[in-house]
């Protein structure tokens, strides 16, 4: 499908133009301790997108030894490239679920917005869980509704969809633990099909197959060490520092205080600020559109998603830009429904009197190239934001602040390598590089062979006083409660050594303090 094709091409292109983040570190981490036989690292997150990456790497690295340098993978893109794939093949599936329960033309329509969702493929572009729980819970709903189409007139021919459903349920809770997403799909199916009959699925083949893909998919589960680390992750022992920089502000953003912590507006104003106006313009009509049709299967999936996935969210202390992934998909489906529901509007109008009629037949024409016109502005989004996807504002949100001022966490790192390299070049024998971004300053470390300089924490272990060479690098996207003040004090008395900038957003400062 040319769609998917487009959507691979934006979501691979570039993936090597900053560096990994904090996050994505410790996925690289992990793949280190899988090679050694140890699974239980990073047992907060499933296995299934840890093997993918570990997959890749081992690819890369074949790869890079077999061919001459200007044709090597860079380590990133390696790192990466799972997630992107997901992405992509995530245009593919929403297609199949919106031509079951919508029909063809909003299918194309929902297919090709998230294939050039800015948004998304920003997401898609990181190295985290969330393209990969789409994508699988996307699947698993396609095979279902596929099911149910099937069961109408054969009820146990239906029976390995329904099979299939279950199986990538369970990659979905292998890729991230989310189970709540299971009772989403649940509740939709007790609200459109309270008296199935013989056209719902075999309870042990359904399930078992969700059971035994799990496990497959992430047998660390079973092992006592990672639960043991899970217990420690829940109740706080992972947690080095506190506090999410959101519009200027810092927030308390630990579970237990919800429903206080970031602001409830969080998610609203991601929708309001960062989709492209036109997704907005035709998602209000398919909202209007999933009000008006009640007891339609796809406009009951298009509720509960939206509720769902906007108000629990919202009420949590803790909030992320990923998380809006799942939203993201159900936004470019209503859109794609409204965007539909206008066209089809426009061809349907029925004139009272001649004139009208010949009115209406230009008229028609016009409408709908509007509509489509208005559709196409959502293309200049990524060739615009590229490759720093995760900056763009829409003119609303351009209007109300400038990139990177309110969601902190858009720069994802963006410079620290680039810093580390600048101290790598100046840095004296036995220096310290102190960030709030320690392991990917360790990384780049590795990758430098510079085993002679130190990382350390900003908001674990502060600015060390000592003879030894000093050079600190500070994001906004990492300010916590632990080190503010110290930010503070530190750019009221040393100017920057170097700054390091996403397009023209400010994404790292690198502060050079010789030895005391």
């Amino acid at each position: 499908m040319l769609t998917t094709v487009v959507a691979l091409g934006f979501r691979v292109a570039g993936l090597s133009t900053y560096g990994l983040s904090e996050d994505e570190v410790n996925k690289v981490r992990a793949i280190e301790q899988y090679q050694s036989g140890h699974f239980s690292a990073n047992a907060e997150h499933p296995m299934l997108m840890k093997l993918a990456i570990w997959g890749t790497v081992e690819l890369q690295r074949a790869w890079n030894l077999a061919v001459p340098p200007h044709r090597k993978i860079a380590f990133e893109t390696a790192v990466r490239l799972p997630n992107a794939v997901a992405g992509a093949a995530t245009t593919a599936v929403l297609f199949g679920v919106a031509e079951l329960l919508f029909g063809t033309g909003v299918a194309v329509v929902a297919s090709t917005l998230w294939a050039l969702d800015v948004n998304a493929i920003a997401i898609n572009r990181i190295g985290k869980e969330d393209s990969f729980l789409l994508l699988f819970f996307l699947l698993a709903i396609w095979c279902y509704e596929r099911a149910k189409v099937q069961g109408a007139t054969d009820p146990e021919g239906a029976q390995r969809w329904y099979t299939a459903s279950g199986a990538s349920f369970g990659l979905m809770l292998a890729s991230k633990y989310f189970p709540h997403f299971l009772g989403l799909y649940a509740l939709y199916n007790t609200i459109t099909d309270r008296e199935p009959g013989a056209n719902r699925p075999d309870r042990w083949r359904h399930y078992g197959a969700m059971l035994v893909t799990f496990l497959a998919a992430n047998v660390a589960v079973l092992m006592p060490e990672t639960w043991r680390y899970c217990v420690s992750y829940v109740q706080g022992g992972m947690l080095p520092h506190h506090g999410y920089l959101y519009a200027g502000h810092l927030y308390i953003n630990n579970i237990p205080i919800s429903p206080l912590g970031l602001p409830v507006t969080y998610y609203l104003r991601f929708v309001a600020t960062k989709l492209p106006l036109a997704v907005l313009t035709f998602a209000a009509v398919g909202l209007v559109e999933m009000a008006r049709h009640r007891n339609e299967r796809g406009f009951v999936l298009l509720r509960v998603l939206v509720v769902f996935l906007l108000v629990p969210y919202s009420l949590m202390a803790a909030k992320f830009l990923r998380y809006t992934l799942p939203l993201v998909a159900t936004i470019d489906l209503m859109a794609a429904v409204g965007f539909i529901t206008l066209l089809r509007r426009s061809a349907w109008h029925q004139p009272s009197d001649r004139r009208s009629a010949e009115s209406s037949r230009s008229a028609g024409p016009v409408t709908a190239a509007a509509l489509t016109l208005t559709l196409a502005t959502a293309v200049v989004a990524p060739v615009a934001a590229a490759p720093f996807y995760s900056l763009y504002q829409n003119p609303l949100g351009d209007r109300l602040a400038a990139p990177g001022a309110t969601f902190s966490e858009e720069t994802y790192d963006f410079g620290v390598r680039e810093a580390v390299k600048a101290v790598l070049e100046a840095a004296r024998p036995s220096a310290v590089i102190v960030s709030d971004a320690p392991g990917v300053v360790r990384q780049c470390l590795i990758d430098g062979g510079r085993w002679d300089i130190r990382a350390r924490s900003l908001s674990g272990e502060g600015i060390p006083y000592g003879p030894e060479e000093t050079w600190v690098i500070v994001q906004d996207e990492h300010t916590t409660f632990e080190n503010r003040d110290v930010v503070e004090q530190l750019r009221q008395r040393v100017r920057p050594w170097r700054e390091f900038r996403a397009r023209n957003v400010l994404a790292a400062q690198l502060f050079r303090l010789e030895g005391r």
